[in-house]
C-alpha cells in the first residue's frame, strides 16, 4: 500500500506551480518531482509561441528558446522535465544541443524529445545516437502534441523513479 502526499512549491521562473510527491510504501520513502516543466526549443518563433499556448493551457509549465545556446543557459537556471527540440536550427543545430545536454546532464533528465519536419530514419537514428529519448514530426496534429507529451513525460518520470 502506497501512501501519497503533495505538497505545493514554487519555482522560480516558471509559470505555474510544480508539485512534489512523496511516496511511501513497504518500509522505502522515494521522492519523485512531478512539475511538468517543458523547454519549447526552435528558431521559428511563432511555433515556440504556439506550443507554448497548447501546452500552458493543458496545465505544463513552459519556456521558449529560439537558439541552442538559449536552451542551454535555461537549461542551466533549472532543469525541465521535457525538452521539445528542433533538429534544424542555425548556428547550433538540435542535435548538437542534444549531445550537450546529454554531455553535462544525466541520462533521464530532461527527457528529450526531438521535434523535426525531416521525418527520414536517417534523422531518427542520428537523434537516437545524439542522446535523444525520441522524435516526433512537426506534422504531429497540433491538439495532439500535449498528448504525446504527457506520454512521454509520464515515461520520463517512471523512468526517474525506478532509476532514483
Amino acid at each position: 500500500m502506497f501512501f501519497r502526499l503533495v505538497v505545493a512549491a514554487l519555482a522560480g521562473g516558471w509559470l505555474k506551480t510544480p508539485r512534489l510527491t512523496l511516496e511511501i510504501g513497504m518500509g522505502e520513502a522515494a521522492m519523485v518531482a512531478l512539475t511538468n516543466k517543458v523547454l519549447v526549443v526552435d528558431d521559428e518563433i511563432s511555433l515556440v509561441q504556439l506550443c507554448q499556448l497548447i501546452l500552458e493551457d493543458a496545465g505544463y509549465d513552459v519556456r521558449g528558446a529560439n537558439s541552442g545556446l538559449e536552451a542551454l543557459r535555461l537549461i542551466h537556471e533549472e532543469i525541465p522535465d521535457l525538452v521539445l527540440l528542433d533538429v534544424m536550427m542555425p548556428g547550433m543545430d538540435g542535435l548538437e544541443v542534444c549531445r550537450e545536454i546529454r554531455r553535462q546532464y544525466d541520462e533521464t533528465r530532461p527527457y528529450i524529445l526531438m521535434y523535426t519536419a525531416d521525418d527520414r530514419d536517417l534523422t531518427r537514428q542520428n537523434s537516437l545516437k545524439a542522446g535523444a529519448n525520441d522524435l516526433i514530426t512537426k506534422d504531429t496534429p497540433v491538439h495532439e502534441l500535449a498528448s504525446r507529451i504527457n506520454d512521454f513525460i509520464t515515461t520520463a518520470q517512471h523512468l526517474a523513479y525506478r532509476m532514483g
